[in-house]
C-alpha cells in the first residue's frame, strides 16, 4: 500500500512538471510565432523599399524614353511606374509605423522620391526640341542619390535588425526543442515508473490471456495459410489433370481424367468458399453451389444446363466437400450426354430446420435409376454411396432416371442471417 501512494504521488508531482513544462512551452511557441511575424515584417520593408527605387528607376528610363520619341505610350508608362511608387511609399510608410525612427526616413524618402518624379515630369512638359535646363537635371541628379542614400539607410537598418530578430528566433527555437525533448524525457520516467513500480498480479494475468490469444490467433493464421496452400495444389492437380485431357488420345482415358478434374474442381470449391469467408470449419454451400455447378457444366460444354435454386446455408467444412462430391458423381452422367435437345437441369437446395436436402430434376432421364444404374460407370457410384456413409446421408432415385434426392441431418447446418 505505501508503494502504490509513493507511486501515486510521484505520478503527480510528474504529471504537475509536465503541466508546467507545457505551459513554458507554450509561451515559448508564442513567442516563436511573434518573433518569426517581426522577421517577415523586416523582409516586407526590405522589399518595399527596393521596390520604390526600381520604379522610380523605371521612371527615368520612360522618362529619357520620352524625350527621345515623344511616343504618348512612354507618357503613359512614366505615369504608371509614378503611381506604382506612391503606392509603394504608402505601404512602406505604413510598415515602419511601429518604428518611430523608420518613419522620419520614410517621409523623407517620400519627398525626395516625390521631388525627383516631378523634377523628371518638368522635363518631360519642356517643348520638343528645346535643350534641357540643367540646374533641373543636376537638381535631379542630387536627388536621386539622396533617394538612393536613404533607401540604403532604411535597407541597412531592416537588415540589422533582421539579425537580431532572426537570432532571437533561433534560440527560441532551440528551447522549444529542449522543452519538448525535456517532457519526452519526464513522461517517458513517469510512464516507465508507473509501469514498474505498479505492476499487480491482475496485469501479470492480462499478459497471459494476451499471449494465449495471440497464440490462439497465430494457430488460425497457420491453419488458414494450409488451406490455402492445399487449394493452390488443388487448382494445380486440376490444371494439370485438363491438361493431360487435352493430350489423350484415348477417349476412355480421356474420360476418367476429365472426372477426375470434376472431383478435384468439387474439393477446390469448397476451399476457395472457405478461404474467401476466413474461416477454418464452416463454408457458406448455398452460395458456392452455383459457381461449383458452373464449374462442372463447363468442363462437358454444357455451361448454361444447370439451373440452381438454393438456400444461404453454413455447413462444416467436411460435410461441404463430400455434398460436393456427390452432386458431382450425379450431374456427370447427364451433362456428359447433354445436347440442344435435351431441357436444362434443375438443381434445388432447401433446408428446414436441420435437415438438408438437394433434388437434382433432369427431364431428359439421364439420372441413374437405382444403384445398380449402368450409367454411373467407373467409381462414381462407389464413391457416392462412401461419401453418404460418411455423413449418414440418405439418397433415393426415381425409375425414369429423372429425378435424384438427398437428405442429410446435419446438426450443426444454419441458415445465413441476411444483412
Amino acid at each position: 500500500m505505501l508503494l502504490r501512494q509513493r507511486v501515486r504521488l510521484a505520478g503527480l508531482a510528474a504529471l504537475g512538471g509536465i503541466v508546467a513544462l507545457l505551459l513554458i512551452m507554450q509561451s515559448i511557441f508564442a513567442e516563436v510565432v511573434s518573433s518569426e511575424r517581426w522577421v517577415n515584417h523586416s523582409h516586407q520593408v526590405r522589399t518595399t523599399a527596393t521596390l520604390v527605387l526600381s520604379h522610380i528607376l523605371s521612371a527615368e528610363s520612360a522618362q529619357r524614353l520620352y524625350l527621345l520619341v515623344h511616343a504618348p505610350e512612354a507618357r503613359d508608362r512614366f505615369q504608371g511606374y509614378r503611381d506604382d511608387t506612391t503606392n509603394q511609399l504608402l505601404a512602406l510608410t505604413t510598415l515602419l509605423s511601429d518604428n518611430p525612427d523608420q518613419v522620419r526616413r520614410a517621409s523623407t524618402l517620400t519627398a525626395l522620391a516625390n521631388a525627383r518624379l516631378d523634377a523628371l515630369q518638368v522635363l518631360m512638359q519642356a517643348p520638343a526640341g528645346s535643350p534641357p535646363d540643367t540646374i533641373t537635371l543636376e537638381r535631379g541628379e542630387s536627388l536621386m542619390a539622396e533617394v538612393r542614400e536613404q533607401v540604403a539607410i532604411i535597407d541597412g537598418t531592416e537588415q540589422a535588425l533582421l539579425v537580431q530578430r532572426q537570432g532571437r528566433v533561433n534560440t527560441l527555437r532551440l528551447l522549444f526543442v529542449a522543452g519538448s525533448v525535456v517532457i519526452c524525457l519526464v513522461a517517458g520516467g513517469l510512464v516507465w515508473r508507473l509501469s514498474s513500480g505498479a505492476m499487480t498480479e491482475a496485469d501479470r494475468e492480462s499478459r497471459m490471456r494476451q499471449q494465449l490469444q495471440d497464440m490462439l490467433d497465430e494457430k488460425g493464421r497457420l491453419l488458414r495459410e494450409i488451406n490455402h496452400r492445399v487449394g493452390n495444389g488443388l487448382a494445380m492437380i486440376g490444371t494439370l489433370l485438363q491438361l493431360q485431357t487435352h493430350d489423350t488420345k484415348d477417349p476412355q482415358a480421356e474420360r476418367a481424367l476429365a472426372e477426375a478434374r470434376t472431383r478435384v474442381l468439387a474439393i477446390n470449391e469448397v476451399h476457395k468458399r472457405m478461404l474467401q469467408a476466413e474461416t477454418v470449419d464452416e463454408v457458406e454451400f448455398g452460395a458456392l453451389l452455383p459457381a461449383f455447378c458452373r464449374e462442372v457444366a463447363a468442363e462437358y460444354g454444357a455451361l448454361d444446363r444447370v439451373q440452381v435454386t438454393s438456400t444461404p446455408v453454413l455447413l462444416p467444412v467436411e460435410t461441404g466437400v463430400a455434398l460436393a462430391l456427390i452432386l458431382n458423381e450425379m450431374l456427370t452422367p447427364t451433362l456428359r450426354r447433354s445436347d440442344e435437345l435435351y431441357s436444362p437441369v434443375q438443381l434445388t437446395l432447401a433446408v428446414v430446420d436441420n435437415r438438408l436436402s438437394c433434388i437434382i430434376d433432369d427431364p431428359s432421364g439421364q439420372l441413374p435409376t437405382d444403384m445398380g444404374a449402368a450409367r454411373l460407370a467407373g467409381i462414381g457410384m462407389t464413391v457416392v454411396q462412401a461419401l453418404c456413409r460418411q455423413i449418414g446421408a440418405e439418397m433415393a432415385f426415381d425409375k425414369a432416371g429423372t429425378q435424384f434426392y438427398i437428405s442429410i441431418t446435419v446438426p450443426r447446418a444454419r441458415k445465413v442471417q441476411a444483412a
